[in-house]
């Protein structure tokens, strides 16, 4: 399966599959592809869904592997799926894969979008030009699929073979003379004027934005609370037997898919709200008008989604970042996300700026301003080094459309299926691993707490306590757990804290290690654990010069 980017290739892998296809990577790479099986007429029929491009001169990563399939990859038949209200530039593309000597059926996706622009296309006399089958499909609403499955088995090679990029241009020009009728098309408002007004546009933005916060957190919430409650009282009664096994099912095991399961409401809502945005075309619009802002970071409008969903939290907010197609643009989003001020942080703000501040309220709006700025400074500094060249962004407005149902849960399932086969592993083992050195040798004296008393020399410049190490490591399985053990360990903060030591402790917590969550789902994002150890390398040096050079500053200041 084949075709331009935004032309509903998807939609026709859920139509011709009934949904029933998965989402995977390309042996070696992080770049997606999705396959499905379907049986017709008796015989099953495998469908390779590739990344979207524009011709057979890739840009980006995803492009570039795309066409090697193309040349040489093992299949039997191009299905060539094309927007039918933008045909002239979609046929570049269709006359150059003629050149691959594969059997292609042409297939006329969106006819409908097609006929309010007031597109008529012949598509008899289009697969009379070229020699294939041609099917009009409005893939959307099941119309033109079961067409479509008939003529899989009838494709053929292409009768016309164009030699360089002139010649197809001029080509496509002359067959759309031919086969494409211009009516007067259906009067509509153009909400354009409207999405990427750079006032109006931004206000909209900033709504749509608070409202999928809101979505994916406040209407999770009672998910996730139920969730939590479950697992916090399977912990309790497991923990309560004496004894290895109920311990390691209870604090090892339970708590480990608990700290996989509370994300799953938060993750299935974003996805569910991003598939909705981006299906209906508006997404296309934000991304458009966020371009120019990001593009000063060299990053693009897509990155500012994610960012923004960190906020909540940053385990979906990084799973977003697919949407990014430059690959060096969605790493430098993704390891920046981490520095981005999560929900869970906000518990420690709030217990130390509480028990050390008059003014709680601009404490804890100074640890956002200095979440923003480190995540935004490291994306940056990522795309002049690591990640350095120019910013691949092609941007194309899709059709406005109310979006399928049956589409957008496709899409949620496939989002939520993806978080708990590849992060849910990795989360489920890291937990148990923290599970062993907080339990043995024993509570009183664990593994946890020796390595404290190790490490605590290392912040012998900020003067914190070995409780207070011992609640940093406790944060890695999930930062409110800082809290938890602060509060276990240490009944008054004031005995093992100054205010300064406080607010050095918040920018730490802010910036260092990502959770044991983030960390697995970096791991199943990038495909690779270099990746994971460097967010912890730099996220840790980033976190420990920060925070001297507060507890310096705030030395000073309180004084």
């Amino acid at each position: 399966m084949v075709g331009n980017p935004n032309v509903g290739k998807t939609a026709i892998l859920n139509a011709l599959t009934g949904g029933k296809f998965q989402v995977g990577n390309f042996p070696g790479t992080t770049v997606e592809i999705k396959e499905g099986k379907a049986v017709i007429n008796g015989v099953e029929v495998e469908f390779i869904d590739l990344p979207g491009i524009y011709s057979m001169k890739p840009y980006s990563a995803d492009e570039e592997i795309a066409v090697k399939f193309l040349l040489e990859g093992k299949y039997d038949v191009i299905l060539n799926v094309v927007d039918s209200s933008n045909i002239e530039r979609n046929l570049y593309l269709t006359l150059q894969l003629c050149s691959t000597n594969k059997p292609i059926v042409l297939v006329l996706n969106m006819l409908d979008e097609a006929q309010k622009k007031g597109f008529l296309v012949n598509s008899k006399k289009l697969s009379q030009i070229l020699g294939v089958p041609v099917v009009e499909t409005i893939a959307v609403k099941n119309k033109g699929i079961e067409k479509l499955k008939e003529e899989i088995f009838r494709a053929k090679n292409c009768k016309i073979h164009v030699k360089t990029v002139e010649e197809a241009v001029k080509l496509a020009e002359k067959i759309v003379e031919e086969v494409v009728e211009r009516k007067r098309p259906i009067e509509e408002f153009d909400l354009d004027e409207v999405f990427t007004d750079p006032l109006l546009g931004m206000l909209i933005f900033i709504s749509a934005m608070w409202m999928l916060f809101k979505f994916t957190y406040q209407v999770a919430d009672p998910f996730v609370g139920i969730i939590d409650l479950a697992v916090n009282v399977l912990v309790k009664e497991l923990s309560s037997y004496n004894s290895v096994i109920f311990s390691l099912l209870g604090r090892g095991v339970i708590k480990g898919v608990g700290s996989v399961l509370v994300f799953v409401p938060n993750i299935a809502f974003l996805f569910m709200g991003l598939a909705f945005m981006e299906l209906s075309g508006y997404m296309a619009r934000a991304v458009f008008l966020m371009d120019k802002l990001m593009s000063k970071l060299k990053l693009t409008g897509r990155s500012a989604i994610p960012m923004i969903m960190g906020f909540g939290c940053n385990v979906p907010a990084i799973m977003a970042t697919r949407s990014i197609e430059d690959r060096k643009v969605r790493m430098a989003t993704l390891l920046s996300i981490p520095f981005i001020s999560c929900s869970a942080r906000l518990p420690i703000y709030v217990l130390l700026a509480g028990a050390f501040f008059s003014n709680p309220g601009e404490i804890v709006m100074l640890m956002y301003f200095v979440s923003v700025f480190f995540s935004l400074l490291t994306a940056y500094l990522l795309r002049s080094t690591v990640f350095k060249g120019e910013a691949e962004f092609i941007m194309e407005m899709p059709p406005y459309r109310l979006p399928c149902l049956r589409d957008v849960l496709v899409n949620t399932w496939l989002g939520v299926k993806h978080f708990l086969e590849k992060a849910g592993t990795i989360i489920l083992a890291m937990s148990i691993l923290l599970w062993f050195i907080t339990s043995y040798p024993s509570k009183e004296n664990s593994y946890a707490l020796i390595l404290g008393n190790v490490i605590k020399p290392l912040f012998s410049p900020m003067g914190w306590s070995s409780s207070v190490v011992v609640a940093i490591i406790a944060g890695l399985v999930a930062k409110e757990v800082v809290v938890e053990t602060l509060s276990v360990t240490t009944p008054d903060l004031h005995s093992v804290l100054t205010p300064a030591q406080a607010i050095a402790l918040m920018v730490f917590t802010l910036l260092y290690m990502p959770c044991v969550a983030a960390m697995g789902v970096i791991k199943s994002e990038t495909g690779s654990w270099k990746w994971v150890a460097f967010s912890i390398v730099f996220s840790f040096l980033v976190a420990y010069a920060t925070s001297l050079m507060f507890l310096e500053l705030a030395k000073m200041v309180i004084a």
